[in-house]
């Protein structure tokens, strides 16, 4: 089931998860966002809202679900920067 649209005040800022959050381009893509009053959701090996190896399936599949988890199942959008 699709969740409303959000509306009002509410429709200035997002939910983003974002990989690699923890250094290079998904840092800086974490910090603009943040600073925007975006909530971000950072998802990296290391020093991350949700630590995981994304190198694997079960790592995929485990930052997947607690991304979701922690987003109450509602994004906004993704930055993909691990590894770049």
């Amino acid at each position: 089931m699709k969740p409303p649209p959000v509306t009002g005040e509410d429709a200035r800022v997002g939910t983003y998860a974002i990989t690699g959050s923890a250094s290079g381009m998904g840092r800086k893509a974490a910090e603009k966002l943040r600073d925007a009053g975006h909530t971000v959701i950072g998802v990296d090996v290391k020093q991350a809202d949700i630590v995981a190896d994304l190198s694997s399936v079960d790592g995929r599949r485990a930052a997947a679900d607690r991304v979701l988890a922690a987003s109450g199942a509602r994004l906004d959008g993704v930055v993909l920067a691990a590894g770049l």
